[in-house]
C-alpha cells in the first residue's frame, strides 16, 4: 500500500500534481489536486511540489491509520456538494443562508460533486457573486463565507482531502450607512396616518425595545410580566437562541396598551400573539408608505428601529455594555464585579427614554367580541408606585457587599469597608463605586 504524486503536463505548458492511493484490499483511486505550477519558474515549480509531497506524507500517515476511512473518502467525493450545502442552509432557517444556496445553484447549474472542488472552483464562484447585476459586494461577502463555511464543514466530515478556503481571499466588508431615526421623526411617524395601526405600533415598540422583527411575530402575552412595579419582557431571541429578560421604558408600556385595544379588532376570535403582522412582503410596503408620508427621505425597513433604539439608549446616556445587553448581544464581554448588576442598571436606563409627542387619539371601531387572549393582571394599567426605602437601602447593601467580595476588601474596626483612602459602608461603597 502506499500513496505517491503524479505530475501531468498540462496544455498550457503548466505541470498539475495528482495523488495516487493504493491498498491492497481496498483497491486504488487518484485524486487530482490543487497544486500546479510552470516548470520554467523553478522556485515556484518546486515549492508546489513540496506541497503536493507534504499533502501525500499526510495522505500516507491516513493511510497507515485508517484506510477503510480514506477510501470511503472516495465514495464521498461523488456526493453532490449543492445538497449538503441545502441541508446546512435549511437547518439554519437563516435568509442569507437560502440565498447563498440560490447563487450555488444559478453557478454549477443545480449540482457539483465534492470531487470537483478545489481553490481554483472556490475562486470562480467568488468572481460570479461578483459579477450578479443588483448584488452588493457586502451581500456577496455575506453568501461567499457561508459556502466557505460549508467546505470546512464538508472537510471536517471528510468529505474532501483538504480545506483549501485559505487559498481565495474574502470579499472585503465595504461601509453601509444604517438608517436611525431621531426623536423628532419618531414624533412624525406617530403623528401621520399608517395604513396598518398594528405595523405602525409593532415598529414604534421596537423602537423603544430594540427587538428583531422575527421576536416581535413571536410575542406572546405571556411573555409580559411584572415585577416589583416594572414591565418585562421574557423571550427567547429566534436569532440568538438565548434566553432574556428585558425592562420595558414607559413609553413602550404605553404602546402595549394601544395594543391591547386593537387586539379585539385584528384578532376577533383570539389569538395570544401581541402583534398581528401581516406577511413581510406587505409590511415592507406599509412600512414604505407610512414613512414616505411621514417626510422619510429613504425608504422606511423594519430593522431601522433596532438601530432607532441603540440611538436612544446611547443618547439617554446608557453605557456600551448596557445597551448590548438591552439589544440581546452576546460577543460584549465585561468584568464580573460589573456583570452581576447590570438588571438593575438596565432598569434605571430604560426610564430615561424620552416619550413621544402627545397627539389626539383616533377613534378606533373596536369588535363586541371578548378578548380571551390576554392575561388579565396585563391589560389592566398599572400605577405608578414608589418603591418602599427599604428595598432600594437593601439592593444597595447587597450590591455594595458584592462589590467589596470583588475587590476584596475587608472590614475594619469600625464595621467600615477601606476603598481609594477612605472608609465605606456597604451602601455607600456601591454609590461611590457607581459613580466611577
Amino acid at each position: 500500500m502506499g500513496v505517491k504524486i503524479r505530475k501531468r503536463r498540462m496544455a498550457g505548458g503548466e505541470v498539475a500534481f495528482y495523488i495516487d492511493t493504493y491498498h491492497k484490499d481496498f483497491g486504488r483511486f487518484s485524486q487530482r489536486t490543487d497544486f500546479k505550477a510552470n516548470p520554467k519558474n523553478r522556485t515556484e515549480f518546486d515549492q508546489v511540489k513540496a506541497d503536493a509531497l507534504d499533502m501525500a506524507r499526510k495522505g500516507q500517515k491516513d493511510l497507515e491509520r485508517d484506510p477503510a476511512g480514506v477510501f470511503s473518502r472516495k465514495a464521498f467525493a461523488s456526493n453532490d456538494f449543492v445538497d449538503f450545502v441545502r441541508e446546512r442552509a435549511g437547518s439554519k432557517r437563516y435568509s442569507a443562508h437560502m440565498n447563498s444556496l440560490k447563487y450555488l445553484r444559478g453557478f454549477t447549474g443545480g449540482s457539483v460533486q465534492f470531487k470537483n472542488l478545489n481553490s481554483q472552483w472556490l475562486g470562480r464562484f467568488k468572481s460570479y457573486l461578483l459579477s450578479v447585476d443588483g448584488l452588493s459586494s457586502n451581500t456577496a461577502s455575506t453568501y461567499l463565507v457561508f459556502v466557505m463555511h460549508c467546505i470546512r464543514l464538508a472537510y471536517k466530515a471528510e468529505y474532501i482531502p483538504e480545506d483549501f478556503t485559505g487559498r481565495v481571499e474574502g470579499i472585503g466588508m465595504l461601509p453601509i450607512s444604517r438608517h436611525v431615526l431621531n426623536q423628532e421623526e419618531i414624533d412624525k411617524l406617530n403623528q401621520s396616518k399608517c395604513n396598518n395601526l398594528m405595523v405602525k405600533l409593532a415598529f414604534l415598540f421596537a423602537c423603544y425595545t430594540g427587538l428583531r422583527l422575527s421576536d416581535i411575530e413571536l410575542l406572546k402575552w405571556e411573555k409580559i410580566i411584572i415585577e416589583n412595579w416594572q414591565h418585562f419582557l421574557k423571550f427567547q431571541q429566534k436569532k440568538t437562541g438565548s434566553f432574556e429578560k428585558m425592562p420595558l421604558c414607559p413609553q413602550a408600556v404605553k404602546i402595549i396598551n394601544d395594543v391591547q385595544k386593537l387586539h379585539a379588532e385584528y384578532a376577533p376570535e383570539g389569538d395570544d400573539r401581541v402583534f398581528i403582522l401581516p406577511c413581510r412582503t406587505q409590511l415592507g410596503t406599509i412600512l414604505n408608505e407610512w414613512g414616505c408620508r411621514s417626510g422619510l427621505t429613504w425608504r422606511l425597513h423594519f430593522h431601522a428601529s433596532r438601530h432607532t433604539f441603540a440611538s436612544l439608549a446611547i443618547s439617554a446616556g446608557i453605557a456600551l455594555f448596557t445597551t448590548s445587553k438591552l439589544l440581546g448581544h452576546r460577543s460584549l464581554r465585561t468584568i464580573d464585579v460589573y456583570a452581576h448588576s447590570y438588571m438593575n442598571d438596565n432598569i434605571k436606563a430604560v426610564q430615561n427614554f424620552p416619550m413621544m409627542a402627545v397627539i389626539e387619539p383616533q377613534p378606533v371601531e373596536l369588535s363586541s367580541t371578548p378578548i380571551v387572549s390576554i392575561p388579565e393582571q396585563i391589560l389592566q394599567p398599572q400605577p405608578t408606585v414608589t418603591p418602599p426605602p427599604g428595598i432600594v437601602a437593601e439592593a444597595l447593601h447587597a450590591k455594595g457587599e458584592i462589590i467589596a467580595r470583588a475587590l476584596s476588601l475587608k472590614r475594619n474596626a469600625a464595621g467600615k469597608y477601606e476603598f481609594n483612602g477612605s472608609e465605606f459602608t456597604a451602601v455607600e461603597l456601591a454609590m461611590e463605586t457607581g459613580r466611577i
